[in-house]
């Protein structure tokens, strides 16, 4: 806003006309006002005789930041009654109704002055740019001309003049004290006021250490007016860091396919910002461990299927079972319900018995497909089992039978016809209609059905072989315990979790799985298969990779495909041979691709780095390559942190598990947090629940984190670049973590090539913060 908030004289700001209405007594009537009409093209005319008048020239709208200059002929043709007149000029900040006089007759001798006309001429210039002309209607919604009357009239005039410039002082001063126009020292005053002080250095890149350090400017030179509101701007509002405030913050207002608005719009092609919160899911399993005597799993384990389970089948030993828990009429008899309506889509056993939770979760799944009109049945294989490990024990999973493709493809065909006769199960029909929003895969991308156990509350659907399927409510992900049954109180046990793939082959899901989807990519593009190595052959030729001398050409092909140069094997083995084996996999390239690659040609590294992408791509953590003799070269793949690699293909390790114990029955135990593999020691007897804690990084976001992107393409330069982190560090909620590895990577621009570079981790902190700490009683530090 740039004008005052309370009119000093009224809505009319016109000062003379507000002068003349006022008059009181024997004065009304004696001063006149006339407008002068003013032709497009600047024609006007005072056909009337007038008495000592006062042509003056009226501005009829605010200015801004520009300078509006009139000039004024009076009697124009080229006669020799032709004047020109000195120019009227307005300047930045005047108000609509201000007025400059332009032309006031001699009447000493003569009161009375003949008819005479007028030409005017406009032009305008906008903080200081060189001037352009005023034509046409737009010289008349600019200015007017208006004649005061009388010696009254001009006295009045003459008093009140100042008024204009006060007026016009105020707008100004008003102005100055918003960010939009503020300049010099009232930008100084409001970054002050924020905390924001203005640069007098700047960031440089320095290619050769490729460093990036401020720079001091030469006085007195320093940060730019526009440059400096532009950051001032960030801190100038009130702002709660929700996500459609940073969204808009960011983007500005508009749909996601318009162009940037906010505060980055000199973005390339107008390019906005994308935050994601998607987050990958824990996983956690469950084992039981007896400390001191087993009799204590034991009897946990029967009174759990006596108290807590619930047995589908109805046999007279179940149906006894039930009624004897101590549970009010109502809730046995939603039980009993439960189980009926259970048989009428799970072929169960007698002995089977499953958790409460996944027993409601199942039970959907069967209304579903009834609902549907289907009749499949699905076959229960495996439940409750005391020696079933983690995943069957305390009855939290299931292994059902696969279904056949027709039973999947009718499932599917059946919940996307949209003409079907609508049942009285409203559950049922709601699951129906969130399956069909959520979206259903084909048979083959989704032979399990898995949209029909996840939309009904089953939130793990692994497959554990051709045939058999395992179901739990729990997301566990193919995650499994392995820990012995009972330990003894004061000795060490060994603790293992793992992450299964599909089909329980023994490796990591997530590295099994990124590789054969990295393969599939690598040889879709008409490279050379790799070859994969069992985890003994891999170590048979880790311990045969030989010493190499500094200087070789393989040394900077890599270091250009962005991966590390082993010289000396012996440490790095040595630690390989400590990591976990489902953890580590290794590859043995292409033999024409490792030939180029020892000879050090450039096209090699060009198809390494596409190598390299794809395995970054399918979310793995680090890659490390072993020069073998022969020209032959391996590629040690993880989803964890690498010897001399680090976490080079990712910011943060793949999978990670965090280990708990809940004491049973007065048994506790002290356990490793951290770690695949950890080590139990029981220390007083009883029982020992034994949790693991895990995830696997698949692209999406970790629990309270966002992360923010970019198209692909889109560079930042150093200032942009700058400018995000400090909105970032403005935004950030308390507890929250805002992910900016993706632009670090593959959006900043540091030599202003127009293409991005990654930055390192030295780096990626290097920029000016620009909300400094305050001490009370210090304003020259700003």
């Amino acid at each position: 806003m740039t004008d005052i908030r309370v009119p000093v004289d009224g809505a009319d700001p016109s000062v003379e006309r507000n002068l003349v209405d006022q008059l009181e007594g024997p004065y009304p009537g004696t001063v006149r006002r006339v407008v002068v009409p003013l032709a497009t093209t600047g024609a006007a005319a005072v056909d009337w005789t007038s008495r000592h008048p006062l042509l003056t020239v009226v501005l009829r709208r605010d200015l801004v930041e520009e300078t509006v200059r009139v000039s004024v002929t009076v009697n124009p043709g080229g006669g020799g009654d032709e004047r020109v007149l000195p120019p009227v000029v307005f300047a930045p900040w005047s108000a609509a109704g201000a007025s400059v006089p332009a032309y006031a007759p001699d009447t000493a001798d003569e009161p009375l002055v003949a008819p005479f006309s007028v030409a005017v001429t406009a032009e305008r210039a906008v903080d200081g740019a060189a001037a352009t002309a005023v034509t046409g209607a737009a010289l008349t919604a600019l200015v007017e001309l208006a004649v005061v009357e009388g010696n009254l009239g001009r006295l009045l005039y003459l008093v009140s003049y100042e008024k204009h410039r006060l007026r016009r002082t105020a707008r100004e001063v008003h102005a100055y004290r918003t960010l939009a126009h503020a300049r010099r020292d009232a930008l100084d005053r409001i970054g002050a006021d924020v905390g924001v002080a203005r640069f007098v250095d700047e960031l440089v890149h320095e290619p050769a250490s490729g460093d990036v350090y401020a720079r001091r400017l030469a006085p007195p030179a320093r940060e730019a007016d526009a440059a400096y509101a532009h950051r001032l701007g960030l801190y100038r509002r009130f702002l709660l860091p929700t996500p459609g405030a940073i969204r808009r913050l960011l983007n500005g207002p508009g749909a996601d396919t318009d162009p940037n608005a906010g505060l980055f719009a000199d973005l390339p092609g107008g390019a906005r910002f994308t935050l994601r919160e998607e987050d990958d899911r824990f996983a956690v399993a469950i084992r039981l461990v007896a400390a001191g005597d087993p009799q204590h799993r034991t009897n946990f384990l029967a009174q759990l299927r006596r108290d807590r389970l619930v047995l589908p089948a109805n046999t007279p030993p179940n149906n006894t079972t039930h009624a004897a828990r101590a549970l009010p009429s109502g809730r046995l008899t939603e039980v009993t319900a439960l189980r009926a309506s259970l048989r009428q889509s799970y072929a169960f056993d007698s002995a089977h018995a499953i958790a409460p939770p996944l027993a409601t979760a199942l039970d959907r799944a069967g209304r579903v497909c009834r609902a549907l009109g289907s009749t499949l049945v699905w076959q229960v294989t495996r439940a409750q089992d005391d020696a079933g490990g983690s995943r069957y024990e305390l009855g939290l999973g299931v292994d059902v039978s696969w279904p056949t493709p027709a039973q999947a493809t009718d499932l599917r065909n059946r919940v996307l016809n949209t003409g079907r006769a609508v049942t009285g199960d409203r559950t049922a029909e709601a699951l129906i209609a969130a399956a069909r929003a959520a979206g259903v895969p084909t048979v083959a991308a989704d032979g399990e059905v898995a949209w029909l156990w996840r939309v009904c509350g089953v939130q793990t659907t692994h497959r554990i072989s051709t045939t058999r399927m395992y179901l739990s409510h729990l997301p566990t992900r193919g995650l499994a315990v392995t820990a012995p049954t009972a330990a003894t109180v004061g000795a060490d046990v060994a603790v293992e979790a793992q992450f299964h793939a599909p089909g329980d082959p023994g490796g990591n899901a997530l590295l099994l799985a990124g590789l054969a989807a990295a393969a599939t990519a690598w040889t879709g593009a008409g490279e050379p298969a790799w070859t994969p190595m069992t985890d003994a052959a891999a170590r048979t030729r880790w311990a045969g990779v030989p010493t190499r001398p500094a200087g070789q050409p393989v040394d900077a092909v890599l270091a250009a495909a962005g991966l590390p140069a082993v010289r000396d094997p012996a440490p790095v083995v040595a630690a390989l041979n400590r990591l976990p084996d489902e953890l580590v996999e290794t590859i043995e390239l292409p033999a024409a691709l490792a030939s180029a690659l020892i000879a050090g040609q450039p096209a090699a590294a060009d198809r390494l780095a596409r190598l390299v992408g794809l395995l970054r791509d399918q979310h793995l953590a680090a890659a490390l390559p072993l020069v073998d003799t022969g020209n032959r070269v391996l590629l040690v793949c993880s989803v964890i942190g690498l010897p001399q690699a680090g976490l080079n293909l990712a910011e943060r390790r793949a999978t990670g598990f965090r280990w708990y114990t809940v004491g049973l029955g007065g048994g506790t135990a002290d356990i490793k947090a951290v770690g695949a593999r950890t080590t139990l020691r029981p220390t007083h007897a009883g029982l020992v629940a034994v949790v693991a804690l895990s995830y696997v990084r698949t692209g999406l976001t970790d629990p309270y984190e966002f992360r923010v992107e970019l198209p692909d393409g889109v560079a930042l330069t150093l200032a942009q670049y700058e400018r995000l982190m400090n909105t970032l560090t403005r935004v950030c909620p308390l507890g929250v973590e805002i992910n900016t590895f993706g632009i670090r990577r593959d959006h900043v621009d540091l030599d202003a090539d127009g293409d991005a570079e990654p930055l390192r981790p030295a780096v990626a902190r290097t920029f000016r913060t620009f909300q400094q700490r305050r001490h009370r009683g210090v304003y020259d530090q700003l």
